[in-house]
């Protein structure tokens, strides 16, 4: 791991390695959104800061409940599904899509070029306890945010890297 930033189109420039599992997801995710290119990094977020602590939380907490932590985070997944978003980012294009129960891409809410600085991971608020809730905030150029839950943000991390390099560069 190296402390260069990703954003100079550099594939020696990755921090991280995006695991097969995500890589297999966004191409999953890809063929469901009818893509013709090729899925890099997904992450499944939340339309606003509220819904992610409340929601997001609440999630986090079912995966650690013995037994029927899986079948409680179905229901919850199934119920609150309107708040959910899907970030994907392809080997041409980052895409935002409204997500629909077990992951399916509804309406497309924006797309971007890959291109550096098209996405930024974080907040720039000034108390400890703002940034520390905002550490999953992803926001693109044109403004339009979406929030990844605070405590396990390795895909806002995936999305970060992989939208600010530009195409052509997706060697893993």
């Amino acid at each position: 791991m190296t402390d260069i930033n990703a954003s100079d189109g550099n594939e020696n420039a990755r921090r991280y390695k995006v695991r097969a599992y995500n890589q297999s997801l966004a191409q999953r995710i890809a063929k469901r959104a009818h893509l013709t290119e090729q899925g890099v990094a997904v992450a499944f977020t939340f339309n606003n800061l509220s819904t992610m602590i409340i929601i997001g939380t609440l999630e986090d907490i079912t995966r650690f409940i013995p037994s029927v932590g899986g079948l409680l985070d179905l229901i919850l997944g199934l119920v609150t599904f309107y708040f959910h978003r899907i970030v994907l980012v392809t080997d041409q294009n980052v895409y935002i899509y409204r997500d629909w129960p077990l992951h399916i891409p509804g309406k497309l809410l924006a797309s971007y070029s890959r291109h550096p600085e098209v996405v930024r991971l974080g907040s720039s608020r000034q108390s400890t306890w703002s940034k520390f809730i905002r550490r999953g905030q992803l926001t693109f150029e044109d403004g339009f945010i979406v929030y990844h839950g605070f405590i396990w943000i390795r895909r806002a991390q995936y999305i970060e890297q992989e939208a600010n390099i530009l195409p052509g560069s997706n060697k893993l």
